[in-house]
């Protein structure tokens, strides 16, 4: 017995009608913005806004729900499906995917019968969710990476305040080798960043803070990549909790060359167990590629002296960074490459999101 076809079915009948509609949904509620008569409404609380806070953490940093699902019309439209789509395309239509993973009431706006106007009004409020918890994770970060560092060995001098970033990036030693790119090496005069005053930090370069103990190898580049204990604390604070970022493994220790203070070891032992984590809220159960992006992206900010989110950081493009990570881990060009990616996702989750899963499991229990 046939089904009947699912109007988010690209080769479903109800597709190109109902991309349609939202396409003259969207024109409409442009051309109200323009004339001042937007018909929005401020509703923080929404379902759709705090769905909406997965999507940077999980989705996209920066693409807005409408061009996700205008991509997806798009293709929706197509008479050929081996057509040839541009990069740009590629990387819409990929992101839209992990919408519908990470975002279901999506999947059942395109389905239900609501009209184009109701959907972009749903689409805004998801798109305020997603800002709303990139700021919120930045401003959280801002304070608790100054107090990371501040607390780390060698102490930073001067301490890196928490309140003002204009000290940090690259007028401040300790961010400053964080930042600096794997091409340079910081604390040698010789080979240093600023022996070459013309050079240019763009995303083309790995950072030395994704690499464990900031350490490359020119030898072996991928040595220690994405294992640097700054990341994975970020990580942490953002998708587990603050006080599990705060408490540090003993095979971190050494790494990070930072000793935990006893009192935090006993404070937080018992209090981050009675709260659901956002990885858990989201659905995640294993680390994501994205949400690792995410965190760099994140960390990136927090150490530098930008005051306030954007796109380009001077010469560095925050959404390229992302973009890039995101081809390490989602796109790698051999079988030995897509090994070694496994294996690192091995790494990222024998301490992180299901270590964190098995302590709430316990915890549940023993109440």
């Amino acid at each position: 017995m046939s089904q009947s076809p699912s109007p988010s079915d690209s080769n479903s009948p109800y597709a190109t009608q109902n991309a349609l509609k939202r396409r003259i949904a969207a024109l409409e509620e442009q051309n109200a913005e323009l004339q001042g008569e937007s018909r929005s409404k401020n509703s923080r609380g929404d379902i759709y806004v705090t769905a909406g806070r997965a999507i940077r953490r999980l989705v996209s940093l920066t693409d807005r729900i409408e061009d996700l699902v205008g991509e997806h019309d798009r293709r929706s439209s197509l008479c050929d499906e081996d057509d040839q789509h541009t990069e740009e395309e590629e990387q819409l239509y990929q992101s839209f995917q992990q919408l519908l993973r990470w975002v279901p009431c999506v999947r059942n706006l395109l389905n239900s019968q609501s009209d184009g106007y109701q959907l972009n009004v749903a689409f805004q409020k998801l798109n305020r969710g997603a800002d709303s918890a990139r700021g919120d994770d930045a401003s959280s970060l801002k304070k608790t990476v100054a107090s990371w560092l501040n607390e780390s060995r060698p102490t930073p001098d001067p301490p890196i305040t928490s309140v003002d970033k204009s000290g940090r990036g690259f007028y401040h030693d300790t961010t400053g080798e964080l930042l600096c790119p794997v091409d340079f090496n910081w604390v040698d005069p010789r080979k240093g960043y600023e022996t070459e005053p013309d050079f240019q930090v763009t995303a083309h370069s790995w950072p030395a803070f994704l690499y464990s103990n900031g350490k490359y190898d020119r030898d072996n580049p991928m040595k220690g990549l994405f294992k640097s204990v700054l990341l994975v604390r970020t990580f942490k604070h953002i998708f587990t909790s603050p006080s599990s970022a705060g408490k540090i493994q003993p095979d971190e220790e050494e790494l990070l060359g930072y000793q935990e203070p006893s009192h935090k070891r006993s404070r937080t032992s018992g209090e981050r167990r009675t709260r659901s984590n956002i990885a858990t809220i989201l659905g995640m159960r294993s680390v994501q590629a994205r949400a690792i992006a995410y965190s760099a992206v994140q960390l990136r900010f927090a150490l530098s002296s930008c005051g306030a989110w954007r796109i380009i950081d001077d010469e560095f493009d925050h959404r390229q960074f992302y973009i890039y990570i995101i081809d390490y881990f989602e796109q790698p060009p051999t079988s030995a490459a897509k090994a070694s990616i496994d294996a690192l996702l091995v790494w990222w989750n024998r301490w992180n999101v299901a270590q964190y899963s098995v302590a709430n499991t316990s915890a549940r229990r023993r109440q």
